[in-house]
């Protein structure tokens, strides 16, 4: 019997199935949890909403935070273990020091916002949340993203000035 699927896709279109399951399996849990017993009131609480599929939503977000780290762990490691020192610089480009650049960055910026990041508790539905662990985390995740989100802004103005710059002579 033949397989009507190849042995080995091309990685375009492995990543485009991967992408329509991902896609379907994310449309089908919320329609779920927002059309089958959304509005159940909550046990503890008749004021707020104990939607049925709750848990399931979380799980599924938990699964795909770790199979997304666990791609990146893989590719990090197959990259790594097939770079033979040649590809430092790519037609001009130091490939290299630009990913250690962006790796060193993203740790640093980790770091300095976790130790920076505010303890101070905050109400969280009507009740103290004190936990400083996690308040640091949830600022490090915050502030870490707007960092990075600002040097990605500013290197794309970078790149895109670098043109007005090559076109004036320089004394």
């Amino acid at each position: 019997m033949k397989h009507s699927l190849p042995r080995r896709l091309p990685a375009e279109r492995l990543s485009l199935r991967v992408l329509y399951v991902l896609l379907a399996l994310t449309v089908l849990l919320f329609a779920a949890f927002f059309l089958v017993g959304f509005d159940r009131p909550s046990l503890e609480s008749p004021g707020f909403r104990d939607p049925l599929f709750t848990d399931m939503l979380l799980w599924f977000a938990l699964a795909l935070a770790a199979l997304a780290l666990g791609a990146g762990a893989w590719a990090l490691w197959r990259g790594l273990r097939q770079r033979d020192g040649s590809e430092r610089v790519v037609n001009g480009v130091p490939s290299a020091k630009i990913s250690m650049g962006v790796a060193a960055l993203t740790a640093v910026v980790v770091l300095l916002s976790f130790v920076c990041g505010s303890p101070a508790p905050v109400t969280v539905n009507g009740s103290p949340f004190a936990d400083v662990f996690w308040l640091k985390a949830a600022d490090m995740f915050v502030a870490t993203s707007l960092v990075l989100m600002l040097v990605a802004v500013g290197a794309v103005v970078f790149g895109y000035t670098r043109y007005y710059r090559k076109e004036r002579p320089r004394p």
